[in-house]
Formats: structure tokens, C-alpha cells, sequence
């Protein structure tokens, strides 16, 4: 029976891929309206999640009214000069969070903490995914998200099969130091690409991305496993079948967005 539900589950994971993956990939590549319009609806659906699982009702409203205003002036910056305008609009929002935190002062750092980490995450990090798409290239993209992909993949399988060591049992009891391997090797080879036109990294350089990508895809997980297990649930979302929410399959995509740029940044072509 236990392998009948594994074999049902990885169907259902895979169907999902099939039919999400190519929409996926048709939005980032078509244009850049399309790439930003992709980011924009991950980071807000993501952040709807993650007020579900940090927030009360109420909390959860505001937050993801906040969060709203926070993301439209963000994505401004990419049509606007006027960084000015927006400080001053960011330094208003930051003191609206104060103001609303103060309804209970008694968790009021706590309010402002989860605030800011839900925004860096959900929002500023996947941001530089869009920012390497429109200053560089939007197949630079498609080509740093495979290590990620990879990672992913290889680490589910391997530790599926082979996974008997846990690595933080009281956060995730799936995640295994042989599924690391698993995900760390495949993802490191997969690095590759990377040394592929438009980005052209050496050799060396392909290889140390991928594994730079997948040591902190990993830690991307354990983020959010970390985070699901406060809130007592399994999955973040129901996104897509057999594999959750938005945050459960782009948790390391986002975490490894200021990676990536900064990988292109320093060493791309």
C-alpha cells in the first residue's frame, strides 16, 4: 500500500511539472512584460501563503494588503528613475508597519520581523530573477534555474530511494544527507550550461555555480520546512498538485535569486 501512495504521489508530481513547466518557461522567455507579470503573481501568491502560515486572520489581511503596495513599488523601479520618490514611499510604508504592529505591543518586534522576512523572501529575492531577465538576458534565466531544478529533482529521488540519514529530523523529516549528495552532485554537473552562450562561464566556474546553487536551494528548503512546522501544516499551498504551494516548489528558486545575479554579475559575459 505504502508503495502504491509513493507511485500515485510521483505521478501527480509529475503530470504537474508537464503541464506547469512549459507555461512557465513560455512567460519568461516571451518578453520582458511577460517575465515581470510571472514574478509578480509568484511573489504575490507566495506571500498570500506565507501570511496564511505566519499570521492570524486579521494580521493575515493586512499583511497581504501591505505586501500588495510593497510589490507594486518594487516592480516601479524597473520603469522609473525617480528612486526618490520611491525611498520616500518605502520610508511611509515602513512607518505604517510600526503603526500596526503597535495594536500588540507585546509582539511588535515579532509582527515586524515575520513582516520583513516575508517581503525579503517572497519579493525582494525572486526580484533579481527578474532584474538579471531585463539586464542581461531572459534565456539567463532558464539557464540558472536548471541547477535549481536539478537540485530539486535529483535530491526528491535519491533521498526517496536511498534516504536513511536525516539531516534536521526536528524540522523536516525527509530531508536526508544522501538526497543532499544526490541533489548537491547532480546539480553541480548541471552547472554546465552555465559555461553555454549567452553566459559562457569557464569551466571551473560552471561547476562552482552549480554547487554554490544547490547549497543554497538546499537551505531554501530547510527555510521553509522551518516555517511550515510553526504553523503545523504539510504543505504551504495547494499550487499545483503533488507538490503544494508556491512556496513549497520555489522556496530555493527564491533564496538563490541575489545568487544568481550576482554569479552573472561578477563573472558573465
Amino acid at each position: 500500500m505504502k508503495a502504491s501512495i509513493k507511485s500515485s504521489e510521483l505521478e501527480e508530481r509529475t503530470w504537474s511539472i508537464v503541464i506547469a513547466l512549459p507555461l512557465f518557461l513560455f512567460l519568461v522567455l516571451f518578453s520582458e512584460w511577460t517575465l515581470v507579470l510571472a514574478f509578480f503573481l509568484l511573489s504575490f501568491g507566495s506571500l498570500r501563503e506565507y501570511g496564511r502560515l505566519v499570521y492570524g486572520k486579521e494580521e493575515e489581511i493586512f499583511f497581504t494588503g501591505f505586501s500588495v503596495v510593497f510589490l507594486f513599488l518594487l516592480y516601479s523601479s524597473l520603469i522609473t528613475v525617480d528612486y526618490l520618490t520611491i525611498f520616500w514611499l518605502g520610508y511611509v510604508l515602513f512607518l505604517v508597519l510600526v503603526v500596526w504592529s503597535l495594536k500588540k505591543p507585546q509582539k511588535m518586534l515579532e509582527r515586524m520581523a515575520f513582516c520583513f522576512l516575508g517581503l525579503l523572501y517572497c519579493s525582494l529575492f525572486p526580484f533579481f530573477w527578474v532584474k538579471m531577465g531585463i539586464t542581461y538576458d531572459r534565456v539567463s534565466v532558464v539557464l540558472f534555474a536548471l541547477p535549481v531544478w536539478m537540485n530539486d529533482i535529483c535530491a526528491y529521488l535519491v533521498g526517496r530511494r536511498w534516504g536513511k540519514h536525516k539531516i534536521v529530523p526536528q524540522i523536516s523529516g525527509g530531508k536526508s544527507w544522501e538526497g543532499l549528495a544526490g541533489g548537491i552532485g547532480a546539480a553541480t554537473l548541471m552547472g554546465l550550461v552555465l559555461t553555454a552562450s549567452p553566459i559562457s562561464f569557464s569551466l571551473p566556474q560552471g561547476l562552482l555555480s552549480g554547487l554554490a546553487i544547490a547549497s543554497v536551494s538546499f537551505l531554501g528548503d530547510i527555510w521553509e520546512s522551518a516555517l511550515k512546522r510553526r504553523a503545523g501544516v504539510k504543505d504551504s499551498g495547494n499550487f499545483l498538485p503533488g507538490h503544494g504551494g508556491i512556496l513549497d516548489r520555489f522556496d530555493s528558486f527564491f533564496l538563490v535569486g541575489p545568487l544568481v545575479y550576482l554569479l552573472r554579475l561578477s563573472w558573465g559575459g
